[in-house]
């Protein structure tokens, strides 16, 4: 994972979470891997990689909005999240193995679901001439492929 991601370990949660995590040098990283190209659907044979799109989606340039969909995506299910993380906190503690895949899975899923909603179309809708070039209102939706190449990688 490079250039953008949210690590678990970054999360505002119970300061337990934090010291289990920093103890046990785990972090469930979600965000996009480098060397993956993204070509959107109007290209006149551009690309770029989705990792540095993704950068741009959410910190923003000089002609689009900030929209920075990994942290709120997590946070919008942020107590799912944390109840998973102590679901993996106790099994650790009981001498089992944790499912850290779960965590990231969930994250995914929730980068994932909260794109898909209508939250940016509200807050910080498409300019006219966005809508008109994808023929959509919807924001960091044109082709799907920057949505369905977000990934978590479990660093141990």
């Amino acid at each position: 994972m490079v250039n953008l991601r949210m690590s678990m370990r970054e999360m505002p949660n119970t300061q337990e979470l934090k010291d289990f995590a920093k103890k046990a040098n785990v972090t469930v990283a979600v965000g996009f891997l480098s060397g993956r190209q993204h070509v959107p659907k109007n290209s006149q044979g551009e690309s770029k990689e989705t990792a540095e799109l993704a950068k741009e989606l959410s910190y923003g340039t000089a002609t689009t909005p900030a929209r920075p969909f990994l942290e709120e995506g997590i946070n919008s299910k942020k107590n799912e999240l944390d109840k998973a993380m102590e679901e993996q906190v106790e099994a650790v503690k009981n001498g089992k193995n944790a499912n850290w895949d779960k965590v990231g899975t969930m994250a995914v899923g929730a980068v994932q679901e909260f794109v898909r909603g209508d939250y940016y179309k509200s807050t910080k809708p498409n300019s006219p001439e966005t809508i008109k070039e994808k023929g959509s209102d919807t924001p960091l939706i044109d082709t799907a492929d920057l949505l369905n190449s977000c990934e978590y990688v479990v660093e141990a």
